[in-house]
């Protein structure tokens, strides 16, 4: 190959190399840092996602075996949720402490949470009361936190039908967070 054409060919090469790595660089400066709203928003919509796997997850259990044991729900960053149980479903849950089976269903998760493994973590666990007019009351609470700083607590309320188990009200609340603990500051903020 002649020497003009070798020089032109290597000065094309560079010319494209250079051309390539300015509209990587303009494509990095075009993309914005998410405002507090987006970043809330994000949150709240994979708690939501996270949380109906989680009721999902429980409504079978409950279906399955009448009753089930404190247990969380993981949410990994390619939107995978892993289930974390310190009594597993089908184990008789007579004689547990209910506390202890919360406070390691939560280490467990916070575990998972300072070492950056998950997004957002789910506590699940039933509640057996009354309502006002004393009539019993059965619901299901998900205390869900994210890595963010958010944290609600749902509280869905549940009948026993012909069809299985049907979900009747559900409320949710601001929660101070349990297993995200670093963010507790930002969360009052937002």
């Amino acid at each position: 190959m002649p020497m003009k054409q070798t020089l032109s060919a290597v000065i094309f090469v560079i010319l494209s190399s250079l051309v390539i790595n300015a509209s990587a660089a303009d494509e990095a400066k075009s993309q914005v840092t998410p405002s507090p709203e987006q970043i809330k928003q994000e949150a709240q919509a994979n708690t939501k996602y996270l949380a109906a796997q989680a009721l999902k997850k429980a409504k079978a259990v409950l279906e399955a075996y009448g009753e089930f044991a404190p247990f969380g729900a993981g949410l990994f960053q390619d939107g995978e949720v892993n289930f974390v149980w310190a009594v597993k479903p089908g184990e008789s849950t007579k004689g547990i402490n209910p506390v202890l089976v919360l406070s390691a269903v939560r280490s467990a998760l916070g575990t998972q949470a300072k070492s950056g493994r998950i997004l957002g973590s789910a506590v699940v666990y039933q509640y057996r009361g009354s309502s006002n007019d004393g009539e019993p009351r059965e619901q299901i609470n998900i205390e869900l936190e994210y890595l963010n700083g958010y944290a609600e607590v749902i509280a869905t309320q549940y009948e026993e039908g012909p069809e299985g188990i049907e979900f009747t009200k559900t409320t949710n609340s601001q929660y101070e967070p349990k297993v995200f603990t670093g963010y507790q500051s930002r969360s009052k903020a937002q």
